[in-house]
C-alpha cells in the first residue's frame, strides 16, 4: 500500500469513528474496509466542446492531509476518454456515462478500462443504482439496465431524461426541457420489478442535474430556462406527490449529518455571466436554512457532500476556456482548501456508493 493509500486509511478511519458516534446515535455507514481501494472520490469532466478533453478524475489525500487531483484515465490507460458526463463509483467498479461519444466506460477502482459499451448515438447522460444494477439515461428518450457489464433491458421514457434517483423500488427519472419547448416538466416513474415505466408525475418546467433520495423522499431542483430562480421540490415516494418546497436553489447535496441539503443558489446576469446569489444549508427536519460563506469561487456549478467525512466540496467552472476549480470546506461552513485545479467542465464529485448505505 502506498503512503497515499496509507492517508487515506488513517483520515477515513477517524473521520468514520467520528460518524458513528455523533450526536445522533447514526449506525457507520458501512462496514466495508475503504483502506483497500485506489480512489474513494472521483469526478467526471465532460471537456470543452467538441475538443475530446473530458476527464475522469480522482482526489486523494497526501500525507499532508491536502486533497489532490488526478486524471486517472490518463494515468493508467495512457490515453484520454474523450468526454465523461457522469461517474458512478461502486466498491468493485467504476462507471462512467459519456455523452458526445456514446458509451459507457466501466473501469477498475484504479481506473484502467475493463469494458466500453458503446451505443452509437444514444448520448448517455446520468447513472444511478439499486446495488443490483446500473441505470443510465440518455437523450433518445430511453434509459438502460446494465448488469454484468452488458444491457440487459431498456425502457422507454421520452423526452430528454437527465439526473435519476432510486427509493422505493422505483427509478424517478428527471425529463428535462433540453428542446426548449415547455414540454420537459415532469418525472418519469419506473418500478424497477419488472423495468416499466408506471407514470409520469408533473413538475416545475426543466428539471435537469439534481435528483437526491434521502429515506422516502426524492428532492430534485426545476431550473427553468435561467429566466428565474430554480424551484427545489420533493417527492413522496409512497404517494408519488411533489411538493413545491419554496427554496430557490440551483444545485443540491445530501448533507447526512446535519440532516439538511446543501444547496447553491446562482444566477446570471444581463452579460450571462453566472454569479452566486446563495450558499446555505437547507435543514430537512426544520426548514431552517443556514447561510455559508461563498466568497471564495465566482461560477460554481455543483456542489457535492462526502457521506464519510461530510466535507462539502464546490465545482467551480470560472470560464469554458479554463480548467475547473474545486473548493473543499468543512461541514460547518469552514474553508479547508481551494483552488485546487481539475479537468474541464468537471460535472460533478461522486463517492463509492456504498457509502451511502
Amino acid at each position: 500500500m502506498n503512503k497515499k493509500l496509507l492517508s487515506w486509511g488513517l483520515i477515513l478511519a477517524t473521520a468514520f469513528t467520528f460518524t458513528a458516534c455523533s450526536d445522533d446515535d447514526d449506525e457507520p455507514l458501512t462496514t466495508i474496509d475503504y483502506a483497500n481501494y485506489a480512489h474513494l472520490i472521483f469526478t467526471a469532466g465532460a471537456g470543452n466542446y467538441n475538443a475530446n478533453n473530458g476527464t475522469v478524475g480522482a482526489l486523494d489525500v497526501d500525507a499532508n492531509g491536502n486533497y489532490v487531483y488526478t486524471d486517472i484515465y490518463q494515468a493508467k490507460n495512457q490515453k484520454g476518454i474523450g468526454d465523461a458526463q457522469d461517474v458512478l463509483p461502486l466498491s468493485s467498479e467504476v462507471y462512467v456515462a459519456c455523452t458526445s461519444s456514446s458509451k459507457i466506460e466501466i473501469l477498475n477502482n484504479e481506473g484502467a478500462l475493463i469494458k466500453a459499451i458503446l451505443k452509437p448515438g444514444v448520448q448517455f447522460r446520468y447513472l444511478a443504482t439499486d446495488m443490483k444494477n446500473v441505470y443510465v439515461s440518455a437523450y433518445n428518450g430511453y434509459v438502460y439496465k446494465i448488469s454484468n457489464h452488458q444491457i440487459t433491458d431498456s425502457v422507454k421514457v421520452g423526452g430528454n431524461p437527465e439526473a435519476m434517483s432510486v427509493a422505493n423500488n422505483k427509478l424517478y427519472v428527471n425529463m428535462s426541457d433540453y428542446n426548449y419547448d415547455n414540454s420537459g416538466k415532469s418525472i418519469s416513474v419506473i418500478d424497477l420489478s419488472n423495468f416499466t415505466k408506471t407514470k409520469e408525475l408533473e413538475c416545475e418546467l426543466n428539471p435537469y442535474n439534481q435528483s437526491v433520495a434521502v429515506g422516502n423522499y426524492v428532492y430534485f431542483v426545476s431550473t427553468y430556462h435561467a429566466d428565474r430562480d430554480g424551484a427545489l421540490q420533493r417527492i413522496d415516494t409512497k404517494t408519488d406527490k411533489i411538493e413545491n418546497l419554496n427554496v430557490a436553489a440551483s444545485a443540491i447535496s445530501y448533507d447526512k449529518k446535519g440532516n439538511s441539503l446543501v444547496c447553491l443558489l446562482t444566477g446570471y446576469d444581463a452579460n450571462w455571466t453566472l454569479s452566486v446569489k446563495s450558499f446555505f444549508k437547507y435543514n430537512l427536519t426544520t426548514g431552517a436554512k443556514t447561510e455559508l460563506d461563498h466568497s471564495k469561487f465566482t461560477s460554481p456549478q455543483q456542489v457535492n457532500v462526502d457521506p464519510l467525512t461530510g466535507n462539502i466540496f464546490v465545482i467551480d467552472n470560472p470560464s469554458y476556456t479554463a480548467p475547473s476549480s474545486l473548493y473543499v470546506y468543512k461541514n460547518d461552513g469552514t474553508f479547508l482548501q481551494g483552488p485546487i485545479q481539475m479537468g474541464y467542465s468537471v460535472q460533478n464529485v461522486r463517492f463509492l456508493a456504498e457509502a451511502y448505505k
